[in-house]
Parts: structure tokens; C-alpha cells; sequence
């Protein structure tokens, strides 16, 4: 059943409705992919020479007590959700597994959250300690057991909650290519389930108990939140994640007047999304939507949430400001298909670990630049935050090719290399785009065995990167690759390292799959 038809007009016209006269009120306080980031810092990526303060998880509680209060006092409803990937990306979440997160989302009071795809980053025994510590449900609505085709139990699909005399459903939704992201042992004895799909049976299921308004939390990002809003009729607001998409106005689909909300993510933002509801048809009638910065000149930083995160950091944090090597020039990461000064220098530090011949990093789990000068654990930790571990095998040089075939698909970004050089032509049909590939001047040997070291993410060999799942002589070194880096900057600093050429791109252009 829709549930509006007329949203649009009626934002335009809160003056002639009177806003908030004689309707119901309910306020909905969204964060999503927080990944840890509870302490205050600094951001960076507005200004790099002279970064704001930013006041995360102290400031972000400042502005959800504030927001209780003014309900409270107003007999308005209020909302508190989550949308996933809350712990992987700083020492305070990876190391505290979680639990610095979950206790800070208790605290708060969160509704509900779905879960993410970094959720599982530490295997599914530590995401379900992390459900039970919380006092909140899980939601996730397509994620089944691959035996039975049932919702895990420490799932649930929906929750209806009530709110200043509204009956409120709150359905979940994970990524529907988790396969392609998380480590297959992390998802083992699990299936995703068609995000449309399952969509529709919950907004029925939700409509048939009663519920007057139907919240998609959802972690498939804003394009797959704008499919979902037009493909699904029912769903009143859809709170995004995965995309990092900050929307500082929501975005309404004009077929089924959905309106959808999203943070930048990391702490950084609150969102804040205020409806307005005819108490007679439970429809609503205007909104209004808007990101709360939290910048600390602007909001105080609530202490007793401060010195709770401190507590946390302070143990998660010990040593990472010692100084373990130098840079002599800015390290930064590309996107796309192209070889970068950090990729080099990864992809080196795997090789040499490793005593491989090749070593490959994806350039999606480079996560920070290093900037020039005095390098820190903590900016190696940035770098690598997913604590992945080095793993060698044997590849024939046909399996090698195979690899770099797989290298430049166009999915999640180009493989960094050590060991090699290559050329490759988008223009060319997939799988014969590598034109050249060399080790020390001369072809790569298709007769010989190389041995080869990757992260343990790539050689899982989740979603298209099967090729790793062939290596013979498999061997999980169970040393980190950002031990790696450390271990290099420690050897070779002062480091001055420069694009080589590795990876040439012929033709340009995007490639086609």
C-alpha cells in the first residue's frame, strides 16, 4: 500500500499547512559507517594545513541528548539508528573488537542498526559477542543460513517499535555483494538474498502488523538506495550506508515519494530527519532534513562520553605515536587503474616479507596518504586499518597472467605490484587487456612456477578474484601487512619513493566488462 502520494507538494507548502500545528512530530537521528572513529580529531580532509576539530562520539552526544531533551519536552517521537561497519578503521574499534562501539552505541540508546560488511572483517563468533553485548536489535532481513534458508536468530529481519502513538517498522538490509567483500570463511554457512526481494515481503509483512510507517536501514549505498526507492512501494524513509554519501538534503524518488538519508560517515556528521504526520491517515505531510556538523567550536563535547572514549583509547592506542621511519616526499594513493607511490611501497614491504618473487596489493585496501616527513604506527595504521595478514602461494605463469587478467576487470580498483611490470589496453576484450608483462626486462616466463604473496582478503578469493583460490602451497604467514611496512620503513628510511612505471595504461578510457 502507498502510503503517500502528495509529499512533494506538501514540503513545498509548510507555511500554508503550519508546520507542526496539530500534526504528529517525529524526529529520526541517523549515523552510519562510523568505523570506529569515537575519539575527537582532526578534519583532515577539509583542510589539510589547517584541519577543524571535529568532536565525534563526544560531539555526536551532545547533539542526541540535546535532540532527547527537546523531544521529550515537545512529546515528539525520536528515532536513534545505525546504519553498519561501526568498528572496523581505528585502533579503538579494531582493538577493543567492536565493544568501545557497541558501549558507546548503548549509552546513547541506539533503536536499531544493520549490519555491515566491515562488521564481519573479524569473523562471525566476534559479530555475534558484539550483538549479544548490545542493547539493541541487529537488523538484517536478507542474510539467511545456507542450511535451513532461515534468518540467523542473532538477526532479526524487522522490529516495530512505537513512537508518540505511531507504530513504527524498522526493516534491515545488508550488501547483496558481501561475496565480493568480506573473506569467504567469514560468511561461511551463509547466503544473501535479493535486496528487492526481500524488500518487498518485509514492507508487506510490516503493512499486515499494523505498522503506520515502514524505515528501510540499509548498508547497498546511495545507488542502491535510489533502486530500492524506486523499485519497492511502502517504504516511507530509507536510512543509507556503505556509500559514505552524505545527503545535507534528503533525497525524495518521485515514484513512491521514499525519502532517503545518509551521513559522510566516521562520525563526522548527525543526521536529522524531522517528519511531520497527519494523525488521521499516518501520512506524512512534510520534512525537513539536514546534516548537523560537528565541529567543536561549534558543539561542546559531552564529558562524560569523552571520558569514556578516552578510557578506550587509551588502551587501544599505546605506542602508535612513536616515530618508526621517514618519507622524503608525499605517499598517496590513486584510484582507478593506475599505479601509485604507496602501492609500490605496500606491494614492496609484502615482498619482502614474504621472499616472494611478485607481491600484489588491491588499491581499495589502501585507506590514507602518508604525508612527508616523520611516519608514525598510527599513519601506518591509517594506511591499513583492516589488519589483514600476508599469505604466499605458487602460481604457473599462466595463472600469473590470469591474475593480472583479473587485475585490471575494473572492480574495486587495480592491483598494486612488486616483482613485475605491466601493460594493459582497456580497449581490448576482457581477459587479453595485459599486452605485456616483464620481470627484470624479459616476458614473464609462462613455463616457470612463481611464488607469490598477496593479503589474506585477495587470496580468500572472494567475488572475482578466484584465481587466488588455485594456488598451490598455500601458507598464511599470520604476519600483518602493516608489520610489513613498519619492518620496511624501519630498514629502508629515509624513504623517497617514486611511480616506476610498473603499470602502463595504452588507449585509456574506461574499461568495459
Amino acid at each position: 500500500m502507498i502510503r503517500r502520494t502528495f509529499i512533494f507538494a506538501a514540503v513545498l507548502s509548510w507555511a500554508s499547512l503550519g508546520w507542526g500545528d496539530g500534526w504528529q512530530r517525529l524526529v529520526i537521528l541517523h549515523t552510519n559507517d562510523i568505523h570506529g572513529h569515537l575519539p575527537a580529531e582532526e578534519a583532515w580532509w577539509i583542510n589539510p594545513n589547517f584541519p577543524p576539530p571535529i568532536g565525534n562520539a563526544p560531539g555526536a552526544a551532545s547533539v542526541i541528548k540535546e535532540e532527547r531533551a527537546q523531544a521529550s519536552s515537545n512529546g515528539w517521537g525520536l528515532l536513534l539508528l545505525e546504519g553498519g561497519d561501526i568498528f572496523q578503521g581505528t585502533p579503538t574499534g579494531e582493538f577493543s573488537k567492536g565493544m568501545a562501539v557497541i558501549d558507546y552505541m548503548n549509552a546513547m540508546g541506539y533503536d536499531a542498526m544493520v549490519v555491515g560488511n566491515h562488521d564481519f572483517d573479524k569473523g562471525q563468533v566476534v559479530l555475534q559477542d558484539l550483538i549479544q553485548r548490545a542493547r539493541f536489535p541487529v537488523l538484517c532481513a536478507n542474510i539467511v543460513d545456507s542450511a535451513t534458508g532461515t534468518i540467523p536468530d542473532y538477526f532479526k529481519p524487522y522490529v516495530i517499535v512505537e513512537r508518540a502513538g505511531l507504530r513504527i517498522g524498522i526493516f534491515g538490509l545488508g550488501l547483496p555483494s558481501l561475496r565480493g567483500v568480506v573473506k569467504p570463511e567469514d560468511l561461511k554457512g551463509l547466503d544473501i538474498r535479493p535486496v528487492v526481494q526481500t524488500a518487498r515481503w518485509t514492507v508487506d509483512t510490516l503493512r499486515a502488523q499494523g505498522a503506520d510507517l515502514v524505515i528501510g536501514l540499509d548498508h547497498i549505498g546511495y545507488y542502491g538506495d535510489k533502486v530500492l526507492a524506486d523499485s519497492v512501494p511502502g517504504i516511507d524513509v530509507i536510512v543509507g550506508a556503505h556509500s559514505h554519501s552524505g545527503l545535507r538534503q534528503a533525497y525524495e524518488d518521485p515514484a513512491n515519494h521514499t525519502i532517503i538519508v545518509q551521513t559522510f560517515g566516521n562520525l563526522s556528521t548527525i543526521g536529522r530527519l524531522e517528519l511531520n504526520i497527519d494523525p488521521g491517515t499516518k501520512q506524512i505531510v512534510g520534512y525537513r532534513s539536514e546534516l548537523r556538523e560537528l565541529f567543536t567550536e561549534d558543539v561542546p563535547k559531552d564529558t562524560a562520553t569523552a571520558a569514556a572514549v578516552k578510557r578506550w583509547t587509551d588502551q587501544a592506542e599505546a605506542g602508535f605515536d612513536s616515530v618508526i621511519g621517514y618519507s622524503s616526499s608525499d605517499l598517496a594513493r590513486v584510484g582507478g587503474g593506475k599505479e601509485s607511490a604507496l602501492g609500490d611501497l605496500i606491494a614492496d614491504a609484502i615482498r619482502e616479507a614474504s621472499g616472494a618473487d611478485f607481491a600484489f596489493q588491491n588499491s581499495g585496501g589502501i585507506r590514507a596518504d602518508i604525508r612527508k616527513g616523520e611516519v608514525t604506527f598510527r599513519d601506518l595504521y591509517q594506511v591499513d586499518p583492516f589488519g589483514n595478514t600476508i599469505v604466499t602461494m605458487d602460481l604457473t605463469g599462466p595463472q600469473v597472467m590470469r591474475l593480472l587478467e583479473t587485475s585490471v576487470l575494473g572492480f574495486h580498483g587495480i592491483f598494486q605490484v612488486s616483482g613485475l611490470k605491466m601493460v594493459y589496453d582497456n580497449r581490448k576484450p576482457i581477459w587479453s587487456r595485459v599486452t605485456e608483462a616483464t620481470v627484470d626486462g624479459k616476458s614473464l616466463d609462462l613455463d616457470k612456477t612463481y611464488k607469490i604473496a598477496t593479503n589474506d582478503f585477495l587470496a580468500a578469493g572472494g567475488g572475482y578474484y578466484k584465481i587466488f583460490q588455485e594456488g598451490a602451497n598455500r601458507d598464511d604467514t599470520y604476519k600483518q601487512v602493516r608489520q610489513a611496512m613498519v619492518d620496511y620503513f624501519r630498514k629502508h628510511s629515509p624513504l623517497d619513493v617514486r611511480i616506476e612505471g610498473r603499470i602502463k595504461e595504452i588507449g585509456g578510457g574506461r574499461a568495459s566488462r
